[in-house]
Formats: C-alpha cells, structure tokens, sequence
C-alpha cells in the first residue's frame, strides 16, 4: 500500500524516471533513457529471463502492454553497439544483478517485429513481412565491412538485403537463420532472437482468407529460426494470443509457453498498482482511488491489480479519466466467432455485462482448424485479448479451469459497446424468436428456432447418447441466450425451486398488464416416447405435477397471466407448444 509519508526522492531512488514528461506513441527504449521521457523501469525482466532455461520462451500478453518497448530494452542491453553507454541502465534495476551486468553489450540481438506483416491478400502480407526482414538486415549493415567474414559471405549478405528490399525474397523463411549465422561469424558469439507480434500475420490472414498460405509460410520461417539453427543461444516470442502448437510449432520441443495465467513474468508486462501510485506522486496527481476504480483489474498468473500502461499515460498525459485503451486488432475475429456460435454464449456475455462471474474450462490455444466450431476460442480470445479476466485458476493437463469476469470498468464501456455490437449484427432470427414469444406465435417461434438448430448447431452441440453433456442443458443455455434481451421487462430465473421441484426457466413480469412465462425442456426418450408431441405433454405434466406456478402466484401474479412452454427436441429437431 501507499506511504503517504515516502517522499518523492524515495521513490525515485527505485524507479529513476517517474517524474519525467510523459509521451505518447514511443516505443524505442533509447528514446526513454536516462530521463527524456517517463519510464516505469521493467529491466529485472532480463535478469528473469537470464537465470531461465528455456531456449525459446513465448510470452503472450495483450495488445499496449509494452512489449515493444521491452523488447528494444533487452536489445540495447545485450547488443554490443550500445556497449559504451552503460549510463542507459546503470540507475535501472537490472544493473544491480551481477550476473547481468556482466553480460551487458555482449551478445548479438536480432529483433524483428511482424507487427506490420498484414494486408487484404497473401502476397500484399508477404510484402510487408519482407520489409520487416529488411530492417533487421538493415540494423547490422556493418556485416558489409566485416573483416572476420568472407567476401562471399558479405556478398550473400548484401544479395538478402537488397532482395528483401525489393520485395523479392527469395527462401525468405530462412531470413532469420541466415542472420544468425552471420552475427556469429562475426561476432563469435550466438546471438539472441527477438520476434515481436508474431501472431498478427496469421490473425491476420485468417479473417481475410489466406490462413493456409500463411501458416505454411510461418511455420517454415520458426521451424528454420528455432529447430533447424545452431546459430543461436536463446529466443523471446510476444504476441497477444496462444497459437497451436500443432498449427505452428509442432516440431519445437524447446518451447516454453507464459500466457495471462502464468506466473513467469508476471509483473513484467503492465503497471503494478504500487507503480502507478508511485508514478501519479511523481506527478503531482492525487487520483489514486478514481484511477484504480477505473483502470484496475488485470491479472498475470498470481499477480493482481495489474494496470494497462497505455491508459496510465494517457491520464497522466491529459488528466482526464476516460477510456483511452481500445483493443480493435483481434475484434473482427471476435466477431466471426460470435455470429457462428450458438446464442447460449450469449446468455454468458451478459452475466459478465452484469457484473457476475461465469465458470468456464478454456483451453488458452487458438486452433485455427477449428475455430468455426469450437466455443472455447471465444473464451480463449477474450482473456488473452484482455477484455477478460480470469480467477481462481486451476491448471489442468490441456486447459484452465476458472471463474471469468469483465477486467475492469474502462474495458467494460468497450465491451458493451463492441461485443453487443456483434452480437446484434447478424442476430435478428434471434430478435425474431423473442416476438414471437411475447406474441405467443408458437408456429413461428417453431419455425426460428428450428432455423437456429439448422444454421448455428453442431452434431457436438446437441450432444448424444455417449457424451456426458446433456442436450437438455445445452438448450438451456440456448433459450436463456435467447430472451436475455427482455431483461429491463422481466425477471428472468433459471433453475429456481418452486411448488415440488425446480422449474427450468420462469419469467417475472415486471411491469403490469404483461404475460409471465414458465418453460420445460425435456429431450426425446425413444424408450418411453413415441414423438416429440408425447415429450412435450411429458414436460407439460412435469409442470403440473411439480405445481411450478407457486412460486410465480406467491410473487402476485395472477395465474391466468401465466403462459406454460414446453420444448422438446431430438437433436436438430424442435417443438414447442404453449398452455394456460
């Protein structure tokens, strides 16, 4: 918690830069250092790092947690061209790590950044990550003029640079390799890989359709950059999502994976909560409590109350508490997941517009192959994108098990605004379906759902004899997904004990002069029903015989308002029907 009596000397004794003038839109750490800008220090990552043994470590985060810019702080401590100005980190924490500091400006840093590889069509996308491979060649032209290389090896060099400028880039998947090896002739010590943003390209490519391409491509690049090289020591990878293993790392057995539910790194990417109290004393703001009720939430592995870095600076910048952090790169695969799910995810998007928790298992890899079909890939999505945040994590072999909720307030207004946005584009069957109700046109709420089983289920969806998931819970979901909408008129309760039993659905009117509601589902027993119409008098007597309306009539609602639904379904097919 904050000493109110520490005196801003204290704290800059510890974190040198807080009282510096905030810019925006910087991610050089040389444009940071020694004071000229606002820097929260983040340099014991590297001391983390260091003491390590994975020879390729992926660390996914979301998008403004400042990636980049560490990402240029480890290149400026480790490359030998900035070996004459150790004054960059000598008030920083990682110099105060032995070990570390004896490595400083030894060891050869390729950084690249795929960040920019994107565009409408595969070859477009290829341009721009063929730029990025120029620009790393670009950073070590000094490989022209190196006396420990051979000219024949300067000559390659210079053929791939100019190659890769011209967009021709021939065997590009081989850029970072061939690097390598240069640096090593060179320097005589294997250098250190950086990839920065390498999933964009394939986010990318798979919204506007040239995924198989792009996959091929990248997975050549990382299979040549870290299984078939001996001409480095160690990698870093940032992005925002977990991609497949299987899509794109299939054969790298060295990898270690650090997603927004490890502890690795924790406080590493995003402001703790003693930083920005910190950093707003340094800047002479006494906000603390609004700024913590706006912007707090974010959680790394064990590591609570984590702030976005970008919506600190934004308000010390400005002073304004507003939203300032958008997160618009992964939305328009969001919303494809969206409108091809079943609208029981729905039901769950709007406990979580509510404030509750919802209980999920999600597997944090995005599996492209199968994205059209896999619920999980909405859930994996929202975490790792940040709209999401995730607690009393239990890791299991191939996923987590967790309680989900909306980060914080300031991604709240964004996820109200965005991903209610997706859900009514594309959904009027299902606003169709809820007049239908309120109409008691029980011929065309037959005819919409039915559309809904045909157009947005799966076989999976529906479960079967063998699958421990029950259809009935499934069209649960599906009908509260369905009518959630009609929040503001009724009080809609699921699952609640009334009369001799628990009804599956029931809906408070909560104004006068309306209809309540109570709904059965029931799924077709073959054994002891001869069609959906006995399995719809099978839920119709379930209500009677268990008196569910006692808890309605006991609420003061006449029981002649009370419309009873029974739904029965057998796989694809549905009936509903509607009594008095």
């Amino acid at each position: 918690m904050e000493n109110p009596k520490e005196r801003i000397e204290d704290i800059l004794k510890r974190n040198p830069y807080l009282d510096a003038k905030v810019g925006l839109g910087y991610d050089n750490f040389l444009d940071f250092t020694c004071g000229r800008q606002f820097y929260v220090d983040k340099t014991h990552f590297i001391s983390e790092w260091m003491r390590s043994d994975a020879k390729v470590t992926l660390i996914t985060r979301p998008r403004r947690f400042g990636k980049t810019t560490l990402f240029s702080t480890v290149e400026t401590f480790f490359d030998p061209k900035y070996a004459k100005h150790p004054e960059y980190f000598e008030k920083l924490r990682v110099w105060k790590d032995k070990k570390s500091r004896e490595m400083f400006g030894k060891i050869p840093v390729i950084s690249v950044s795929f960040g920019s590889c994107k565009g409408m069509n595969y070859e477009q996308s290829m341009k721009n990550m063929m730029f990025s491979f120029f620009e790393i060649y670009e950073k070590h032209s000094y490989l022209q003029d190196s006396t420990e290389l051979s000219e024949s090896e300067k000559q390659q060099f210079t053929e791939a640079k100019e190659s890769f400028f011209a967009s021709r880039g021939e065997n590009d998947w081989q850029a970072i390799k061939r690097l390598c090896y240069f640096l090593y002739r060179h320097h005589k010590v294997l250098p250190i890989i950086l990839v920065d943003e390498y999933d964009t390209p394939l986010l990318e490519a798979y919204t506007q359709g040239y995924w198989d391409e792009m996959i091929a491509t990248c997975r050549q690049i990382f299979h040549n950059a870290f299984k078939q090289n001996d001409f480095y020591s160690r990698a870093i990878i940032t992005g925002v999502t977990r991609i497949s293993k299987n899509s794109l790392f299939s054969d790298l057995n060295n990898l270690e994976v650090d997603t927004v539910t490890c502890d690795a790194y924790a406080d590493c990417f995003g402001f703790t909560e003693q930083e920005v109290m910190d950093a707003l004393k340094c800047q002479n703001l006494d906000k603390m409590r609004d700024v913590k009720d706006l912007y707090d939430g974010f959680i790394f592995g064990k590591q609570k109350d984590m702030y976005n870095p970008w919506s600190i600076c934004n308000y010390i910048r400005q002073g304004e508490l507003i939203s300032y952090w958008t997160n618009t790169s992964s939305n328009k695969l969001i919303g494809d997941i969206i409108r091809k799910h079943p609208v029981g995810r729905k039901y769950e998007i709007e406990q979580l517009m509510s404030g509750e928790k919802v209980h999920k298992e999600i597997n944090e890899n995005i599996t492209f192959q199968y994205l059209d079909g896999d619920e999980n890939s909405l859930w994996s999505l929202l975490l790792s994108v940040g709209y999401i945040k995730a607690e009393n994590v239990v890791h299991k072999v191939d996923a987590i098990e967790c309680d989900v909720s909306v980060t914080n307030k300031e991604v709240m207004a964004m996820f109200r605004t965005e991903i209610l946005g997706m859900f009514r584009n594309g959904f009027s069957v299902y606003n169709r379906f809820v007049m239908a109700l309120l109409e008691h046109n029980i011929e065309d709420m037959n005819d919409y759902l039915s559309e809904i089983a045909y157009t947005s289920m799966s076989y999976f969806d529906v479960g079967n004899e063998k699958e421990a998931r029950t259809p009935e819970n499934f069209y649960h979901g599906l009908i509260l997904g369905l009518i959630v909408t009609l929040r503001d008129r009724y009080r809609i309760v699921s699952n609640r004990e009334s009369g001799r039993g628990r009804y599956d659905i029931a809906m408070y009117l909560l104004e006068k002069n309306q209809d309540a509601f109570l709904m059965e589902f029931k799924v077709w027993d073959k054994k002891k029903e001869k069609n959906l119409e006995e399995t719809v008098e099978s839920a119709f007597r379930q209500i009677e015989e268990k008196k569910y309306v006692t808890d309605l009539v006991t609420a003061g609602i006449n029981e002649e308002r009370i419309y009873k639904l029974g739904f029965a379904f057998a796989g694809k097919e549905v009936l509903v029907k509607e009594k008095i």
